[in-house]
């Protein structure tokens, strides 16, 4: 189908530090017995209880993306990354969500102020960077899949050059219906290539099927952009993807 041209011009770390006190404190030697008797009138009372402390500084995640992430067709107070920030400010772990995402951006394509997705990670990856989210973008439709590979790879080398620590995750467009269909799959195509190359987390909403036909009710009026049940809907599915990277494999 065509595709709007608000599109066109227009998803932790591990806490290690407390992962690895947690060990540190498990795997610590017993103190030696024969201290213990050499010193009678020590103290022998047990030590208090490790407890893994809070952290105080918020856990830093950045969305690099386009119109799917701007609440374009609803509005920014309604955008997923704002829903997500707003549904994990109450957690044990504080996280801050920076939305750097751009109406009309892509890997290649510029957007709004000429804004690319590697414009994006130059402003605002830093190595306080916990998780870098990369979502869409279907604005590349119609580029050379060469020319789109080397720049989903600059991107994802420039992320951890300048957020050495971060987990990245790549999530490719959503599904597009025709005429352009065939063009997001080869958007979706080099982005797990390279996603998967660079050892990145990869989720693909075509073959998961988040989106079931050009009028689902998770689409707007443009039957492209989410529309509110849809970014309540991507807040859902994101905010389970970021739980599963702090939960470890069975």
């Amino acid at each position: 189908m065509t595709r709007s041209r608000h599109r066109r011009p227009t998803l932790e770390t591990a806490l290690g530090a407390s992962a690895v006190l947690c060990a540190l404190a498990a795997c610590a030697p017993a103190a030696d017995h024969r201290l213990a008797q050499a010193s009678p009138r020590q103290s022998t009372a047990a030590p208090a209880p490790f407890q893994t402390p809070r952290r105080t500084t918020p856990e830093r995640v950045v969305v690099i993306g386009d119109s799917l992430s701007t609440g374009f067709g609803t509005s920014p107070e309604e955008a997923w990354p704002r829903q997500l920030g707003q549904a994990l400010q109450s957690g044990q772990h504080p996280v801050d969500i920076i939305n750097a995402a751009k109406n009309g951006a892509g890997y290649l394509a510029a957007g709004e102020g000429g804004e690319t997705f590697g414009s994006q990670i130059a402003a605002t990856l830093n190595a306080s960077t916990d998780i870098v989210v990369f979502f869409g973008s279907d604005n590349d439709a119609g580029q050379d899949p060469a020319a789109l590979k080397a720049a989903v790879a600059d991107a994802l080398s420039t992320s951890k050059t300048l957020a050495p620590h971060a987990a990245r995750i790549v999530i490719g467009p959503l599904t597009a219906f025709e005429p352009v269909k065939a063009d997001v799959d080869v958007i979706r195509d080099q982005e797990r290539t390279v996603a998967l190359d660079a050892g990145a987390e990869f989720v693909d909403p075509i073959t998961e099927h988040w989106i079931a036909g050009p009028s689902s009710p998770l689409l707007g009026p443009d039957h492209e952009h989410p529309s509110s049940q849809g970014q309540r809907f991507l807040k859902g599915m994101i905010q389970g993807i970021l739980a599963s990277l702090k939960t470890p494999p069975p």
